[in-house]
């Protein structure tokens, strides 16, 4: 009876220690917060695909497995927290002051402008301790090739982070391949855009342009899963 009596305590300490190896890989992973990168070009309409593209980074970013990113909602939260408005630049030493109140190690920030029918986007991997420029990538290519340019950007990132991670001497394994993620089958700037000002709107807590924003993203473009899981939580 006694043994019958302690099996559920003997079976949670055993699952404890189970547990001790996965929580002391998940601590080591580097933390990375994805800024919204500036605006530098003429249309003010533009501003607002910052947080977009920050969404999307962090999505596909996230599923490589040895680095852990902030979400999008708690950076959009210290934000407000600093009131810091969409239109602010960060420039270094906010920059690192976001970047500690994340607890991120590392940074991804950057800019983007459009000309004479070109994106470019640029973005630096930055150390939050001392400013240090890690690596700097960019992609670029017509507004119609949005997705495109944005998983160049990803996949120049995801290199970047690959050998930050890297595990050194003999013993050491090859990085781990990314979680495959499904991906819409084109995506241009202007829907990027919609979709953008549907975060925004969620931002500023206005659900009804949130809702209709989305709405219409997830009905010109069913296959982007992102509008459709943001779509589905507001809808709850």
């Amino acid at each position: 009876m006694k043994t019958t009596r302690h099996f559920p305590r003997l079976l949670c300490l055993l699952l404890g220690l189970f547990a001790l190896p996965v929580l002391a890989a998940d601590a080591d992973k580097p933390t990375v917060a994805v800024l919204y990168f500036d605006y530098e070009g003429a249309d003010a309409g533009m501003q607002l695909l910052k947080k977009g593209l920050a969404q999307m980074l962090i999505s596909d970013l996230s599923a490589h497995e040895p680095v852990r990113f902030v979400e999008r909602d708690r950076l959009q939260q210290v934000m407000d927290e600093l009131e810091l408005n969409q239109s602010s630049r960060f420039d270094q030493a906010t920059a690192n002051k976001v970047g500690k109140l994340l607890g991120a190690r590392y940074l991804v920030m950057g800019g983007y402008f459009d000309v004479m029918n070109t994106l470019r986007v640029d973005a630096r991997v930055v150390e939050t301790e001392t400013g240090r420029i890690v690596r700097s990538v960019g992609a670029q290519n017509t507004p119609e090739k949005f997705l495109v340019l944005e998983q160049e950007l990803a996949r120049e990132l995801r290199a970047v982070f690959e050998e930050l991670v890297a595990p050194t001497g003999e013993s050491g394994k090859a990085p781990a391949k990314p979680k495959p993620v499904r991906k819409p089958r084109k995506l241009t700037r202007d829907t990027a855009l919609r979709y953008a000002r549907a975060l925004d709107a969620k931002d500023r807590k206005d659900l009804v342009t949130a809702k209709k924003e989305l709405s219409a993203v997830v009905k010109d473009q069913p296959d982007f899963q992102l509008a459709s899981k943001e779509l589905a939580l507001l809808m709850k």
